[in-house]
């Protein structure tokens, strides 16, 4: 099933782990090797699962931001694999001691921006309070993106970006 603006965020993935692995793996110019690489993907499959984002999603948004794990925010000792925090001031930007700890951060904030404050279930509820300890989000983006196109303006100011996601996202769908 191809993405659109319109696609949920909270969904089944659309494509598989390692159909992202080898697309990443073709275009990564970083320091992460195709098992690095599968480890990273295997876990935010993983911890998506728990919680019901689309997973694959959740990849593309991570391959946009970092350049397919190239960027320097993405590379260790940084491992910010959302532009959390990045302003593009030097040096401006929030560091993860583990991928874990990484992508937990990034999926618990698309849940935050998916699912108003209050709502979701238990586990939604934990992983978005853990993410917004890292870097907390303001009322008023709560809620605001069930749907792709929702990540504008909140997530990123390009007017563009939900379109780079989508493109990005059925490009790695087809690969």
């Amino acid at each position: 099933m191809a993405y659109s603006e319109h696609s949920k965020l909270l969904a089944q993935p659309r494509g598989d782990a390692e159909r992202a692995v080898v697309f990443i793996d073709q275009r990564s110019r970083g320091e992460y090797e195709t098992g690095a690489i599968r480890e990273i993907v295997g876990r935010y499959f993983a911890t998506c699962a728990t919680v019901g984002l689309d997973p694959f999603f959740a990849v593309v948004q991570m391959s946009h931001e970092t350049g397919f794990l190239s960027s320097f925010w993405s590379q260790r000792p940084r491992r910010n694999p959302a532009g959390i925090g990045v302003t593009g001031a030097p040096g401006v930007g929030i560091s993860f001691p583990s991928w874990k700890q990484a992508i937990n951060a990034h999926v618990g904030r698309l849940l935050a921006y998916a699912i108003g404050a209050g709502r979701g279930t238990e586990a939604q509820r934990a992983l978005i309070a853990e993410a917004l300890a890292v870097r907390p989000l303001g009322a008023d983006k709560r809620g605001v993106a069930p749907l792709l196109g929702g990540l504008v303006p909140g997530w990123a100011a390009d007017p563009r970006y939900t379109h780079k996601l989508v493109a990005l996202g059925n490009e790695m769908l087809r690969d």
